[in-house]
């Protein structure tokens, strides 16, 4: 009887995997695709749309991305009062535009500028503000977003399975008859967001390497445009690219979730779908990488101190091209983070850091050999060590063993991209300008297992063994020309209570009643008791036979700032019989991964691998918790990591920030001044943290388990082969109480060069001891600074333009355990320098007297049950959040209150929620992150006592 119950669970568990690695592909009547994938492994929707449109069929103009922020702005239907009244305005505004491009003296452009603002706070008479992004959230959806890459833009959200009606409508609309509404916003946004991507280094680096890389070719040039293109944008050239690109034969409408494929779908969708314009299939720019020269040099400023670094670029195929599989294992023989040919020499402590990894866009690859020699280390002498390795793969001197394991390895991470809705839904959409489908997928990870060992050694000498471009760092900070906005008068909503007709359509759509899915801690996951201090949570995976398998010890960086330290020192051990590489290989042979990482209360170590091998992963692991070996030499390298680390700090306003939060959040206790000094770290001993790797293991563990062995064996094996007998030592209280304050304050720290500020507001909340006060606050939040309908977004950004990003953030307490703590509010924005006063003023503003907008709260409510709903866990994050809501003292799912007094929430609660906790507050502190310079130091004290803070203040 049991073997025909297995036999039968075995056939269902295989009919729901076909169907979650199924993809539905059709045409709707005007030619554009659709793919659809059901999984109702979450009461969630992925939608999508794609268009083959992006930064390379219209280099350094920025069109593309400009044009993606025009689609948020709704139709001749949506998001206007009148658009017969309001087109003319647009009209003009438009024609105004192309005469500025045109226009050199800066006097006449200043004029120009002048009558555009006239234009546009006429034309606003008509608009109605953020309707688009309301009627998203008011139907169930979140997340949304859009980007832009140079070879396509998406634009995408999470939503209720039961609203996919409305989503379709809505989705459709913006496709039909975009308006070039409120542009002047969208261009000071476009501004500040061109403003943040300098000041951070990824946004200078990715520009100067592709720059140098693909010379005049689309790719070339930056996704964003130009400064210059960007200060002359012509809406009717918009236009033009929108009736080219924007066509039903050229875009896919992705669907990944909880739907059904069926012929009731396909209908609904290809009514509001089937309108959208149709045309011939554009021709596209192509950008092809050009070949490379012998010799070729460049040098990228990097404001990274100390450490010598280096990349070697080589061409490489593209991700669909006969040879690259072949090549993708050539770098994984080169380096997979354990055991590869470049990881033996920062095993072996020959460098600091080796890496070979491929980058792959639509039209061009290339292949980057990364080489940091060890601190004060010759280049040249790293890099000839590097080239031997990469010589061996040429002459064949590897093993069929690793051959096979990386084989394997390479299979069971392409089947993990297949594993939530999430992944498939991004899957698909980077596939679809590729040309490829679903099928095409599939069978790349098939051929995965035909590759030979003479297809990896002639991919290597085809591509490795060939010119490449040398980048290598020059300590510097790149220099940095800041978009300066055109000064425009803020717009002045005059509509913001209004319906478009278009909105009270989609309000005769029915919605069809449904529940709610909360987590069930006794159904969803299996807990057992292993020992008095051990407990396992246990989940079936319903995909496929790659478990995960985590240990964690109830001790973090909180407790023991120390922990912190161990958890990258313990990553680059052997044992007392295996040394590193030889340790990484056993791994490598059992095709299982080994992560150790530490947070502010555990510690832990997790498992990845073929469920067929958990037994010996789990001896190994006991191993190393039984074994492992100091190692002087990684020590060492650990502290000049630090060093750099320490030396760097500052540089960038994005290091400060969480430093700066926490500061304020936590006093002295935040972790950042808790953690140990550079004379601790430099007088750190091995033997000193083996002994803390000891202690460690005495403490209360967890172990979690995610794959498809039974549970009896999992524990079976779990307490055969793993210490938990000496797990005895309970968890220490490390509850830290949210920071109360005195007096306004407000904090400045310096960024010399930033050209933008972070503009931080926090506000102490006093204790809220019940879940009706809690679900208050948690309306609150959203309402004001949760998203794009959002009291911040709206203001802030959208009717002022003073930033591209802002929004606010409750902190809370566990409920259960420290029902009478101090709670937090805080917002975040980023802003030019120069914009700073006024963006403060403005959030002080609004947090002392909040408008309130009926149709947003309901939007607000609505998006507390979404976000409930869309961030519903995976079936491989189900077992931590479980544990972790019992850890924070919840026997039940704490999302089961929201659901259940969220409709008792009324717009009197909200208000007086908010007069009483965060209008009425005397003592907010600010914090504010950027260039003294350009910051009006005098004026920030009308917001408080104004009080510089240093390194030492933030960073221990």
């Amino acid at each position: 009887m049991k073997r025909i119950i297995l036999v039968i669970a075995v056939v269902l568990t295989s009919l729901v995997v076909n169907a979650q690695l199924q993809v539905k592909e059709l045409k709707l009547s005007n030619g554009m695709s659709v793919w659809l994938n059901e999984d109702h492994s979450q009461p969630k929707v992925f939608g999508a749309v794609v268009v083959k449109a992006g930064a390379k069929d219209c280099p350094n103009t920025g069109i593309a991305h400009y044009f993606e922020h025009i689609m948020f702005k709704g139709t001749d239907r949506l998001g206007t009062i009148d658009y017969q009244a309001e087109k003319p305005w647009l009209d003009s505004i438009s024609a105004q535009y192309d005469f500025l491009s045109q226009t050199k003296d800066e006097a006449e452009r200043t004029l120009i500028q002048q009558h555009i603002n006239e234009l546009s706070l006429k034309a606003a008479d008509y608009m109605i503000p953020n309707e688009f992004n309301r009627l998203i959230s008011k139907y169930g959806g979140s997340g949304l977003n859009a980007g832009t890459s140079y070879d396509l833009t998406f634009y995408y959200n999470l939503f209720m399975p039961q609203f996919m009606e409305h989503w379709c409508w809505l989705n459709s609309e913006r496709l039909m008859h975009p308006v070039f509404r409120g542009f002047q916003g969208e261009l000071e946004n476009v501004y500040e967001e061109k403003n943040r991507s300098s000041d951070k280094m990824t946004g200078d680096l990715q520009e100067k390497i592709f720059g140098n890389v693909f010379k005049t070719q689309p790719y070339a040039y930056p996704i964003i445009g130009s400064t210059e293109n960007l200060k002359n944008p012509r809406l009717s050239d918009m236009e033009a690219f929108y009736k080219k690109y924007y066509v039903a034969s050229n875009m896919c409408l992705v669907l990944c979730g909880d739907i059904t494929p069926d012929s009731t779908l396909t209908a609904l969708l290809e009514q509001p779908f089937g309108r959208v314009q149709t045309g011939p299939v554009p021709q596209r720019g192509y950008s092809p990488m050009p070949d490379i020269q012998a010799d070729e040099r460049y040098e990228v400023k990097l404001p990274i101190p100390l450490f010598g670094m280096e990349a070697m670029v080589y061409k490489s195929p593209t991700e669909y091209e006969p040879d690259a599989t072949a090549l993708d294992i050539v770098n994984k023989l080169l380096f997979n983070g354990k055991a590869g040919l470049l990881d033996s020499l920062k095993n072996e402590h020959k460098v600091m850091l080796a890496a070979a990894f491929s980058v792959g866009l639509d039209d061009a690859a290339g292949s980057a050999v990364i080489i940091v020699p060890k601190l004060f280390g010759k280049m040249k002498t790293a890099e000839e060590r590097v080239k031997e390795q990469m010589q061996k793969i040429m002459n064949g001197d590897f093993s069929d063993e690793q051959l096979e394991a990386l084989k394997r390895e390479l299979v069971m991470e392409a089947q993990q991209q297949l594993e939530t809705i999430s992944k498939r839904a991004q899957l698909l959409v980077m596939i679809y300008p590729k040309g490829k489908t679903w099928q095409d997928v599939l069978a790349k990870i098939e051929n995965i297992k035909k590759i030979t060992r003479a297809d990896v050694i002639a991919a290597a000498k085809k591509y490795y063994d060939a010119n490449y471009i040398t980048l290598s760092k020059k300590y510097g900070t790149p220099d940095k020309e800041t978009l300066k906005q055109p000064g425009y008068k803020p717009i002045v909503p005059k509509n913001m209570d209004a319906k478009s007709a278009f909105a009270k359509q989609l309000e005769q759509i029915p919605v069809k009643p449904a529940a709610i899915r909360t987590v069930d801690f006794e159904k969803d996951v299996t807990i057992q008791k292993l020992n008095a201090h051990a407990t396992l949570y246990y989940k079936e995976n319903p995909i496929n036979d790659i478990f995960t398998f985590t240990l964690r010890y109830k001790d973090g960086k909180l407790h023991t700032p120390k922990l912190d330290v161990l958890a990258g020192y313990l990553s680059e051990l052997g044992t007392d019989s295996l040394k590193k590489q030889q340790f990484e290989q056993a791994w490598q042979r059992l095709g299982t991964t080994m992560e150790v990482g530490v947070g502010e209360e555990t510690f832990k170590f997790e498992l990845t691998g073929p469920d067929a091998q958990l037994v010996p992963s789990l001896r190994l692991l006991a191993h190393f918790l039984r074994s492992a070996k100091g190692d002087d030499d990684a020590l060492d390298e650990a502290k000049d990591a630090d060093k750099v680390d320490r030396k760097s700090f500052g540089k960038q306003k994005d290091d400060v920030l969480k430093p700066m939060l926490h500061r304020i959040l936590y006093g002295q206790k935040s972790s950042f001044l808790t953690q140990l000094s550079k004379k601790e770290i430099k007088a750190l001993k091995s033997d000193e943290l083996l002994s803390l790797f000891r202690e460690l293991q005495q403490y209360d563990c967890e172990l979690f388990y995610c794959g498809r062995q039974p549970l009896e064996y999992v524990a079976t094996q779990s307490q055969h082969a793993l210490p938990l007998a000496q797990c005895t030592k309970p968890q220490a209280d490390t509850f830290r109480p949210f920071q109360q304050y005195s007096e306004p304050t407000v904090y400045f720290y310096n960024v010399p060069k930033s050209r933008q500020n972070y503009v931080i507001s926090y506000d102490a909340v006093s204790p809220l001891p019940t879940a009706e006060q809690r679900v208050k606050f948690k309306v609150l939040d959203e309402y004001f600074g949760g998203g794009m309908s959002s009291v911040l977004f709206q203001n802030v950004r959208e009717f002022r333009s003073l930033a591209y990003s802002t929004g606010g953030r409750g902190f809370t307490t566990s409920l259960a355990q420290h029902p009478q703590a101090t709670l937090g509010y805080i917002t975040a924005t980023g802003t030019q320098a120069d914009k700073t006063l006024e963006a403060l003023t403005t959030i002080d503003s609004l947090l002392h007297y909040m408008p309130m907008k009926e149709e947003n709260l309901d939007a607000a409510r609505q998006s507390v049950i979404s976000d409930i709903q869309n961030d519903y866990p995976t079936f491989r994050n189900m077992a931590s959040y479980v544990a972790n809501q019992r850890m924070e003292g919840y026997a039940t799912d704490p999302n089961e209150e929201v659901v259940r007094l969220l409709p008792s929430v009324t717009t009197q609660d909200i208000v007086q929620f908010h007069q009483q906790h965060i209008a009425s507050n005397k003592n907010r502190v600010w914090l504010i992150i950027g260039d003294k310079k350009l910051t009006d130091m005098k004026a920030l004290a009308r917001f408080g006592k104004v009080v510089e803070l240093k390194k030492e203040d933030v960073y221990r």
